[in-house]
C-alpha cells in the first residue's frame, strides 16, 4: 500500500515536471527574452487569482520560470535572496 502511495506521488510529480516544460518551452517560443517575466507575471496573477491560465497553480508558474531562467543562463533567485545581497 505504501508502495503504490509513493508510486503515485512520483508519477504526479514527474507529470507536473513535464507540462513545466512543455509552457517553459511555449512561452520561450512564443515570448523569447520575455519568457521569464511573463512566467512570473502568470504565477503573480494566478496567486491574485486575476486570471486562471490553464488551470495551473502559482508554484506550476514558478516552475515553469525556474526552467526558463535555468535554460537561459538567467540567474534565478527569489526576492529575499535579491534584498539580502544588496
Amino acid at each position: 500500500m505504501l508502495i503504490g502511495i509513493l508510486k503515485d506521488i512520483l508519477e504526479r510529480r514527474r507529470r507536473n515536471v513535464v507540462l513545466a516544460e512543455a509552457d517553459a518551452a511555449d512561452l520561450m517560443r512564443g515570448f523569447g527574452d520575455s519568457a521569464y517575466d511573463q512566467a512570473r507575471t502568470r504565477a503573480r496573477e494566478s496567486d491574485q487569482r486575476i486570471t486562471l491560465d490553464a488551470n495551473r497553480p502559482p508554484e506550476h508558474w514558478r516552475r515553469v520560470g525556474a526552467i526558463i531562467a535555468k535554460r537561459t543562463g538567467r540567474k534565478f533567485q527569489d526576492t529575499a535572496t535579491k534584498y539580502l545581497e544588496q
